[in-house]
């Protein structure tokens, strides 16, 4: 495995998440992986806010990975994943969708919307501290992304 964990730059990763307990999880989950920086907002507004560098976030990073999770106050995911699809700077974004009823016809509204991985969110914490260290350990320490300088 290549593991880019050691990258000269850290990863910015956005994590779009309204429950603390399942922030807490992930979070725990991204740090093991080398250099990561997760920067937290709960709802959808707030996501939008960062990625097009408004109000509070006008010098917010370009993450290069977003964490988001479908169900959301304020703009849902999937609204939040149309607005990034619309603008060629966010849309080559990796997208990393988490939703706690993985129902068929949501997961294929998420790819349809660009999606790039949808994830059901186990109830269990120490099962979604494990699967957010496999998304992690995929997402950061082996894939290159953008927005991310490796010396690999």
């Amino acid at each position: 495995m290549i593991d880019r964990s050691k990258a000269a730059e850290p990863a910015d990763v956005l994590l779009v998440e309204p429950s603390d307990e399942r922030a807490r999880r992930t979070r725990d989950g991204f740090l093991d992986i080398g250099s990561t920086t997760i920067h937290e907002v709960s709802d959808g507004d707030e996501a939008l806010a960062f990625l097009e560098g408004r109000d509070e976030y006008a010098d917010a990073p370009a993450p290069c990975l977003v964490m988001l999770r479908l169900e959301l106050p304020g703009p849902d995911g999937l609204d939040v994943l149309e607005r990034m699809a619309e603008r060629t700077d966010l849309s080559r974004i990796p997208v990393v969708v988490t939703v706690d009823d993985p129902d068929d016809d949501v997961v294929t509204d998420a790819y349809k919307r660009g999606a790039n991985a949808v994830l059901p969110t186990p109830s269990d914490p120490a099962a979604l501290a494990e699967t957010m260290e496999r998304v992690a350990e995929f997402w950061i320490a082996t894939a290159r992304l953008p927005n991310r300088i490796d010396r690999l």
